[in-house]
């Protein structure tokens, strides 16, 4: 496979010898490519992974990507590892005080100098701070959408929600907070309009919302009742759906071919399969305490990396009764284990590709940005597909995540 890794999609065209610190994504795939070219890939490749997420991935946190934003905006010429963080503290509180920019979207009796300091620290933030974030900093749409969709991992702008449309329009038209303020006032004020034609369009961004007008126009449409993003109705709860009943056909498949089955004469559809088989097939490697639930996450050395998610029954569950909304971690965990098995005994570089071409489409269909390499689950699971049993090294790493942390305390 080794000499296939220049084809991996990922920075194709990087000089790698000449990778600044602060460029994370080209650093990432430079590593990527690294380790699955090792020796030992094929034959020790749950071990080479494991290493690899454990000891030696630099977990990028929103503070890393904050200082980066910054850095490149503010066009600093010390190298970025000798940037001191009163630096940026700095630059973010001039920009807000030039903006006009409240140090909060809520009342709060924090000074504007520890929630900064904060910002700058922080492993990941609410979605609301990268807003408040993108008027503070004069942040460009695509700024703010990559904050967004890359940082967060979470959908992009959301055109059902009346304040995402103004926050939009602003950056677009580069507008401050109390010019949005201002907006939502006028939003307050409005009639709705169930009959706006364009819906589409603009979910689509077919359609540019560039005057006031255009704007008002859509946000009466808003009003009037549209999907929630938790709904039956919204896109990423479709391809949630789709892929969970491609999932459960498998997994009815594989139950079938069971021997112990076969005696009973039982035939499985997937209709039979429940969040509790779905749970004990994607998370194998997971142990269970004594009520039969998934350890704790906690539990895990590798927690922080896969951001405290397991594809427990209990998540499946909350996101069927529309209590969460679907991510992209959730898109992203079925459409691996779909690959795993239907390409199970194909060439580990024909399988990987189809599973980025066939993800892609999904994620973007959904708002949500394409696999980034830089977060640390979505590594793992491209690894493992170059690896010639891509479910059962999934589980095997996670097996050994829970174990090293047992090893830790003893």
């Amino acid at each position: 496979m080794k000499n296939r890794m220049q084809d991996l999609d990922f920075e194709q065209t990087v000089a790698f010898d000449s990778v600044q610190d602060y460029e994370f994504t080209r650093k990432a795939a430079q590593r990527f490519r690294q380790v699955v070219s090792l020796d030992g890939f094929e034959d020790e490749d749950a071990d080479v992974i494991f290493h690899y997420l454990y000891k030696e991935m630099e977990l990028v946190s929103f503070g890393d990507h904050l200082k980066r934003y910054i850095y490149e905006r503010a066009g600093l010429e010390e190298p970025f590892s000798e940037v001191t963080q009163d630096v940026y503290r700095d630059i973010v509180i001039e920009s807000f005080h030039e903006t006009y920019t409240p140090k909060s979207m809520n009342p709060t009796s924090t000074k504007l100098t520890s929630l900064v300091n904060n910002w700058l620290n922080q492993a990941s933030v609410k979605r609301e701070t990268v807003f408040l974030l993108g008027f503070g900093l004069r942040m460009s749409v695509e700024d703010v959408s990559d904050f967004l969709t890359r940082v967060l991992r979470e959908q992009d702008f959301d055109f059902r929600n009346p304040d995402e449309v103004i926050y939009w329009y602003c950056y677009f038209k580069q507008l401050g907070y109390h010019q949005a303020e201002e907006l939502k006032q006028k939003y307050a004020a409005l009639e709705p309009n169930p009959c706006y034609q364009d819906a589409a369009r603009v979910y689509a961004g077919g359609l540019c919302l560039d005057t006031e007008e255009k704007l008002l126009e859509y946000l009466a449409y808003v009003k009037a009742g549209t999907d929630d993003p938790m709904s039956e109705k919204s896109r990423a709860f479709q391809e949630f759906m789709k892929l969970l009943t491609h999932t459960k056909e498998i997994i009815a498949a594989m139950y079938q071919k069971d021997e112990e089955e076969k005696k009973r004469d039982k035939v499985w559809t997937a209709e039979d399969i429940s969040a509790s088989d779905v749970e004990k097939v994607i998370c194998s490697g997971i142990p269970v305490n004594k009520m039969g639930n998934l350890k704790k996450m906690s539990a895990s050395i590798l927690a922080r990396h896969f951001s405290q998610k397991r594809f427990s029954r209990q998540r499946i569950n909350s996101i069927l009764n529309h209590k969460f909304p679907v991510e992209r971690f959730d898109l992203i965990t079925l459409e691996f284990f779909i690959v795993s098995q239907e390409m199970e005994d194909e060439d580990p570089y024909t399988r990987y590709r189809h599973f980025l071409d066939e993800i892609q489409e999904i994620l973007q269909r959904c708002g949500m940005s394409e696999i980034y390499i830089v977060n640390p689950y979505e590594c793992f699971l491209l690894m493992c597909l170059l690896t010639d049993c891509p479910l059962a090294v999934f589980a095997e790493i996670w097996e050994m995540s829970y174990e090293e942390a047992e090893e830790g305390k003893n």
